[in-house]
């Protein structure tokens, strides 16, 4: 049986989810666990009475574990999550995750970036990589939609890209080096070229003194260069109209997101 997103599931259907433990509550008579994707979470309903097997399953589960889950999606009103919960017919536990969590809450940022791969767990940082995966797109469908073309610049330069200062330099095979600040030379070449309008959306390094985990040693940077304008009011109403597009996009995609709220959230996180 092939995996469905937590997201697309039908009710009335034997359907298989993968996915992390969020939350368990264990009573007599009654066990549930709320189980995430990336899409959303699930609630899954287990009478111990009438499935031992898996009933003894979750009692050895822990937070954040992840399971393979088989089961009849069922409409439930009470269930806050989806109005949906899950009557699993089995549980196969694919990682035991150890009991006790690193991180919580109120964790430093600099802690928390030690243990990155579980703080990127938390719903709330997920979405962080959607919107910026769905600003992307949106720029990139803008931009060629009004006829630009994208460059890829080195990030290897024999020389400055801007100025002589904020610069990291290396060994390249016995000459020196240095890691491009901007794609702006590059942009320039394709204007001079007759490539007419340009996008780039690239890493680029600067060396500023900065040691903290906060820093603008290394960002992706967005650039666009267009030719043939009569001023900078040019610009202006072109990038008015490409932030306009890809917010636009933002909010249809991805603002019920922004509206969600979390009805269970991550246990200690």
């Amino acid at each position: 049986m092939e995996r469905t997103l937590i997201a697309s599931l039908k009710v009335g259907e034997v359907q298989k989810i993968c996915g992390f433990v969020d939350t368990i509550r264990k009573m007599k008579r009654n066990q549930f666990i709320i189980v995430r994707d990336h899409t959303s979470k699930v609630q899954l309903y287990i009478d111990t009475k009438e499935s031992p097997e898996i009933a003894k399953i979750v009692d050895s589960l822990t937070v954040e574990s992840t399971i393979e889950v088989i089961g009849t999606v069922v409409e439930n009103p009470n269930v806050k999550i989806g109005g949906i919960e899950m009557l699993p017919t089995s549980i196969n536990i694919i990682g035991l995750a150890k009991a006790g969590l690193p991180i919580a809450s109120d964790t430093s940022l600099d802690v928390r970036l030690d243990w990155r791969f579980l703080d990127l767990r938390d719903p709330k940082n997920l979405l962080i990589f959607k919107i910026q995966t769905v600003i992307e797109h949106a720029m990139r469908e803008f931009w060629t939609q009004n006829n630009f073309i994208e460059i890829h610049s080195p990030k290897l330069m024999g020389t400055a890209s801007e100025s002589g200062s904020e610069l990291f330099s290396l060994d390249y095979f016995g000459q020196k080096a240095y890691l491009a600040q901007s794609p702006q030379l590059y942009k320039q070449m394709a204007m001079n070229a007759g490539f007419d309008r340009v996008f780039e959306i690239g890493p680029v390094f600067r060396a500023n003194p900065s040691f903290t985990s906060r820093h603008d040693t290394e960002f992706t940077c967005v650039d666009a260069e267009i030719s043939w304008i009569n001023s900078h009011e040019d610009v202006m109403h072109f990038e008015e109209m490409w932030i306009n597009y890809f917010m636009t996009q933002l909010k249809e995609k991805l603002g019920d997101e922004f509206n969600m709220e979390e009805d269970m959230p991550l246990e200690n996180m």
